[in-house]
């Protein structure tokens, strides 16, 4: 790779990295796992661009999507394995120390397809036309489903219990 095809990889680095990470941290719950996830897709954007491939965020994003499978799969093998030598039942997407947050025990109760756009949309911050891409769908199929997602979301929200809320100074002397 020459100097100017190598600067511009690192130009691409530095530009998506962090969204990269967020993603798959999002995805993962788990810091090492994502960071390490993020490590592998750029390093496969590494060797993608060395044969002549175009980089893009769609397709690193694909990349990254790749490899959380992956990781669901591997996970889901050793939590298998775990299980016929001891009693072991972590779930993976959003564990149970954030059971007490009324938005992840709504998103919990999503479909995969409605929590994965939903995440695009409102963590990740990608555009219509970027999750169209990625997706490989319509940008008005995009934001059907954006919106099936969010109205799902609300619904679930709505149901969720809220948690406890402090009295105000005012309300704790009016009660007693």
């Amino acid at each position: 790779m020459d100097d100017a095809a190598a600067a511009e990889f690192s130009a691409f680095y530095r530009q998506n990295h962090n969204l990269i990470l967020l993603a798959s941290i999002g995805r993962v719950r788990d810091r090492h796992t994502a960071e390490d996830i993020t490590s592998e897709a750029f390093h496969i954007a590494w060797r993608h661009r060395q044969r002549g491939g175009e980089l893009s965020l769609p397709w690193l994003y694909g990349v990254m999507r790749n490899l959380v499978g992956k990781e669901y799969r591997r996970s889901a093998r050793s939590r298998r394995l775990a299980e016929r030598v001891i009693a072991f039942e972590p779930p993976l997407e959003f564990p149970a120390e954030s059971d007490d947050e009324p938005l992840h025990s709504a998103m919990r109760k999503l479909r995969p397809g409605d929590r994965e756009i939903l995440f695009m949309a409102y963590w990740e911050e990608l555009t219509g036309p970027e999750i169209a891409e990625i997706l490989s769908i319509s940008q008005e199929n995009v934001w059907v489903r954006l919106s099936r997602a969010r109205a799902k979301l609300r619904r679930e929200f709505e149901q969720a219990p809220l948690p406890p809320t402090p009295l105000t100074s005012t309300e704790a002397v009016a009660n007693g």
